[in-house]
């Protein structure tokens, strides 16, 4: 498998900040896209995380990818 060389970050708090101000609270948003509330956490702290998983993030919250989080290179 080739080496991957990015990163796909939260946005400077946007994912908490959008699921505050859709609602929900960590758990909830959790619970919903799979995750534990831990990874969650980290997600939101600028943890990487998968693009699949920062799809199901962004359509529960009714946001774009590109609105969440942001692509970084990592080498």
């Amino acid at each position: 498998m080739p080496k991957k060389y990015y990163r796909i970050i939260s946005r400077e708090d946007a994912v908490r900040r959008a699921r505050i101000f859709a609602g929900w609270t960590s758990e909830e948003l959790a619970t919903q896209i799979g995750l534990s509330r831990p990874m969650l956490s980290s997600i939101e702290n600028g943890a990487g995380t998968t693009v699949k998983t920062a799809k199901k993030i962004a359509s529960c919250l009714s946001k774009t990818l590109e609105e969440l989080f942001e692509v970084v290179d990592t080498r």
